[in-house]
């Protein structure tokens, strides 16, 4: 390995919802605090700020019938060229909920490109760098570019965003004490084949450790951690956050996502 302990950091967990005016109600009912993801009546996100500078993204790409399929041939089509890409746009199609994808940014976020040149030189295969952008809810537009491992259970990479949105102090309090982003666990069922695709990722091999399931280990991602297991099933099982020990109130948590008590610093 050429290149270790690549410096990157939990940027922000994708929850694919089916509505999500019906999602945000729900989150909200759990203690969560809701922001738009973009302008009010034409956005199909929301945020959940947290304080330790992740997040989490509740969005739906579910625009009815007609467009559903439409969204499903232009997939297709791109597999023609790009079946990497086709797969990881696959599992945001339609008619699916849960934990769908992860991000990582880079620490500081100037040294994206850098990490970029250094996961190419590890030997892992990428995309190339797209653009993209939005319109928050303040009305800025906000650019950024991402970047994607072939491996779709691998997380994508994030660029800075330019501007950087405006976040108020009151979007990272949540009244159920969600504070920061402690682990993310990962199943896969190819445990030797996911295992190298992490270890040229973040240029770290840690122990792996035999249980009564199958093999696991703990990727450090600064104050956080990606916890691989072996299963058999592929994508993100679950999520665990830290609670403010300051909280009065008990956290109300969906099957997949926990709580820890106790609060990073």
């Amino acid at each position: 390995m050429k290149n270790k302990n690549i410096p990157f950091r939990i940027g922000h967990v994708l929850i694919q919802v089916t509505d999500l005016e019906t999602a945000i109600r729900q989150y909200q009912d759990m203690g969560f605090q809701i922001v738009p993801g973009g302008v009010y009546g034409k956005t199909h996100n929301a945020l959940i700020y947290l304080n330790d500078g992740s997040f989490l993204e509740l969005f739906s790409t579910n625009h009815g019938r007609v467009v559903n399929a439409l969204l499903k041939f232009m997939v297709k089509i791109i597999g023609l060229w790009n079946p990497s890409y086709s797969s990881r746009l696959a599992r945001y199609l339609p008619g699916q909920e849960g934990l769908r994808d992860y991000a990582l940014d880079s620490v500081p976020g100037t040294l994206y490109q850098e990490n970029i040149d250094k996961l190419l030189k590890n030997g892992l295969k990428l995309s190339k760098i797209r653009p993209k952008s939005r319109t928050e809810h303040h009305g800025i537009k906000l650019k950024w570019t991402l970047c994607c491992p072939d491996s779709i259970l691998l997380p994508f990479l994030m660029s800075e965003y330019h501007p950087s949105p405006i976040i108020e102090e009151q979007d990272t309090y949540h009244a159920n004490g969600a504070a920061a982003i402690h682990e993310i666990t990962v199943s896969t069922c190819e445990w030797s084949k996911t295992y190298e695709e992490y270890t040229l990722l973040l240029g770290i091999e840690p122990a792996v450790t035999l249980g009564q399931n199958g093999r696991s280990c703990l990727f450090p991602v600064q104050r956080a951690f990606i916890h691989l297991v072996e299963n058999k099933k592929d994508g993100i099982d679950h999520i665990i956050l830290t609670r403010d020990h300051q909280s009065e109130q008990l956290a109300v948590t969906t099957p997949f996502i926990l709580f820890t008590e106790s609060q990073i610093v």
